[in-house]
């Protein structure tokens, strides 16, 4: 296990001495037993990732086959065909992980590689890299990430496809600070740089708000445009989550609102989605038997004219 920080701790040194002044702001906030604040890249996911289809809707057919060869390591096949928007594809997915380290790579019958490897320095230092390996010119891609986390703050550094030589790739730092027990306030800049020669940046405010059964969140962009997310727990088996996207930029305006919900049955998973495009969507997963789930799955387009059924199963060894 790893050793914490011990800030609880009185400061010895004078609260009027500017050396001191650090150690004393940390004795102070510590008092206030301030929460984590979580990771950026999963603000949203109360809503978008628990409630929402996005993540679970398929089309055609659909295979997992999970075989769990040690309690660190672990393998899957992924069998997919007869999708109306993607080719019929085999992917073989192998899984590491320990308390420190996590090791994925994914590889594809289209030679596609994919690998993940994330690892624990300390409790406080985490540091990802994420590398995606094709033969299509332009869709290979790098990416590296150092996490510093706090007790009451999370500082976030990454970077993808970096150029030293020229100073070109896309950077990203973003910032998660606990203001009190229920509310969290942040900041993200991105800095684009596709040529030396040209340079785009983009920054964003957050704040995340935290009850008892309930989730606020919203997120402005510098661009004009505010994503704001509400999750509510009614009870242990219903969860419901709302997202709303808005674009005001050059004299246009757009804006999509998304609704979804998530019930859990005895032996089922239900979610469903709607929004005001006018797409419909919706996911069942039945436990047939222990590690044996059934899925069905349905995406409904009426502004578009289109619609999409899928069926897979899911089996755990």
């Amino acid at each position: 296990m790893f050793s914490s920080l011990n800030t609880n701790q009185k400061p010895t040194g004078s609260a009027w001495n500017p050396v001191h002044w650090p150690a004393w702001f940390n004795y102070q906030k510590s008092l206030l037993h301030l929460p984590s604040p979580g990771k950026f890249e999963r603000l949203h996911s109360e809503a978008t990732k628990e409630t929402f289809t996005t993540n679970y809707v398929f089309d055609g057919a659909q295979a997992n086959i999970i075989k769990e060869l040690s309690p660190h390591f672990h393998v899957q096949h992924q069998f997919s065909l007869g999708s109306q928007v993607m080719p019929s594809m085999y992917n073989f997915m192998s899984v590491y992980m320990t308390e420190k380290t996590m090791l994925q790579g994914t590889m594809g019958n289209d030679a596609n590689l994919n690998g993940v490897l994330r690892h624990a320095f300390s409790e406080r230092f985490v540091g990802k890299v994420v590398a995606q390996m094709t033969d299509t010119p332009g869709h290979s891609m790098l990416q590296l990430e150092q996490e510093i986390n706090g007790s009451d703050y999370a500082l976030n550094f990454k970077t993808m496809n970096p150029n030293p030589l020229e100073c070109t790739g896309l950077f990203m730092a973003s910032y998660l600070q606990s203001v009190t027990q229920q509310l969290v306030l942040g900041s993200e800049i991105v800095i684009q740089r596709p040529t030396a020669e040209m340079e785009m940046t983009a920054m964003s405010f957050v704040g995340k708000y935290t009850g008892k059964d309930y989730i606020a969140t919203a997120q402005v962009q510098d661009v004009g445009a505010i994503q704001a997310s509400y999750y509510q727990r009614i009870n242990e088996k219903v969860e419901f989550g709302v997202e709303l996207n808005m674009m005001a930029q050059e004299g246009r305006r757009e804006a999509v609102a998304t609704v979804g919900g998530k019930f859990d049955f005895r032996q089922a998973t239900f979610r469903g989605q709607i929004d005001t495009t006018g797409r419909v969507s919706a996911v069942l997963e039945e436990k047939m038997a222990p590690g044996f789930s059934f899925l069905i799955s349905g995406d409904l387009d009426h502004m578009k004219g289109q619609s999409k059924f899928g069926i897979g199963i899911m089996l755990s060894a």
